[in-house]
């Protein structure tokens, strides 16, 4: 068995900041933050891989976890940039590649919040999928 985090991670990147409407509000999608980005943005979070497979398929339930950024005054353009980033993950299903295939996806959970530094408007949504090999 093998890993699908790696390829998880390069579709979503790929979906996220191949989106026109997405690309539009944001200034850019990353899983490590260059200095001196622009607000707002997308970094790519936290997974976790549990084996799910039986004896005749190797399948595993991955979850991925996606942060947006902004320091709008307000949650607005968080949400809007949370409902945008939805919609392109959901708007078709992934393409992994590797030999790997999504068998189902769906959102777990997202909430807007303000963040620790009392400006920073924080969007968390996590995804949960199954991928077979």
């Amino acid at each position: 068995m093998k890993s699908s985090l790696l390829p998880l991670q390069i579709a979503l990147y790929k979906r996220l900041s191949g989106d026109s409407a997405l690309r539009a509000k944001i200034s850019g999608v990353y899983d490590s933050v260059p200095d001196g980005a622009p607000f707002p943005y997308i970094t790519l979070g936290e997974d976790t891989s549990v084996d799910d497979g039986t004896k005749t398929y190797d399948q595993e339930e991955v979850t991925h976890t996606l942060h947006i950024w902004s320091q709008y005054k307000g949650k607005k353009e968080a949400k809007e940039i949370l409902s945008l980033a939805l919609e392109a993950i959901t708007s078709s299903p992934l393409t992994l590649g590797n030999g790997f295939s999504v068998e189902f996806s769906q959102l777990e959970f997202s909430q807007v919040f303000t963040d620790e530094d009392g400006k920073t408007q924080h969007g968390v949504a996590r995804f949960r999928f199954k991928i077979k090999q």
